[in-house]
């Protein structure tokens, strides 16, 4: 509805035009596979995937295209975190319409926006290294520690991702000696700091 509801207004703006309207990641890999773009808004929050997946994939394969990414909660480590996949800003869903407007303007025309009250703890995560230890996993690890917080088991992890129980075991394994965790517990203390559960 909010995607619905976005687009009606982009497509009222005289220097604006909506090219795509899509609501998986595998839609927009598709469209951005054929069609250049010069701007993409993109959530958080995406269903198959988180939306910092698809941000780094933007920018990998249109280097060009700028990205302000969209959120319902104003959470700076998430904010950080799409930043540094090469998000050139951020605006939450609860702005007013116009904000939100003028945020994609500034994207467009090369500047940095992100919401005024979080700025300073946003430039405080983006200078230090020491806040990004998910950062060390490999997409693998990554996938599997997203899923463990997301509470599922190794024999779900493994079906989910089409690989053996063994080999989520071994990745399980790595991924909390990366990343200093002794316990489940520790990789949800870790997800709570990031915000990427609740």
């Amino acid at each position: 509805m909010f995607r619905q509801a976005l687009r009606e207004v982009l497509a009222r703006q005289a220097d604006l035009e909506v090219v795509a309207d899509v609501g998986s990641v595998a839609e927009a890999i598709q469209y951005v596979a054929v069609f250049a773009i010069d701007v993409a808004i993109v959530d958080v929050v995406l269903p198959e995937t988180r939306g910092v997946a698809l941000v780094r994939h933007l920018r990998a394969t249109q280097p060009a295209c700028k990205v302000l990414a969209l959120s319902g909660v104003e959470e700076p480590t998430q904010m950080a975190e799409m930043l540094r996949a090469g998000a050139s800003g951020f605006a939450l869903k609860s702005q007013p319409v116009g904000e939100i407007l003028e945020a994609l303007r500034s994207v467009i025309g090369g500047s940095r926006v992100v919401p005024a009250a979080s700025r300073e703890q946003i430039d405080s995560l983006l200078d230090s290294p020491d806040a990004w230890p998910l950062e060390r996993l490999t997409r693998r690890e990554r996938e599997i520690f997203d899923l463990l917080v997301a509470g599922y088991a190794n024999k779900d992890i493994a079906t989910t991702l089409s690989i053996s129980t063994r080999t989520v075991e071994t990745h399980r394994l790595r991924l909390m000696s990366k990343l200093d965790a002794r316990s489940l517990t520790d990789l949800f203390q870790l997800a709570l700091r990031h915000g990427l559960i609740d």
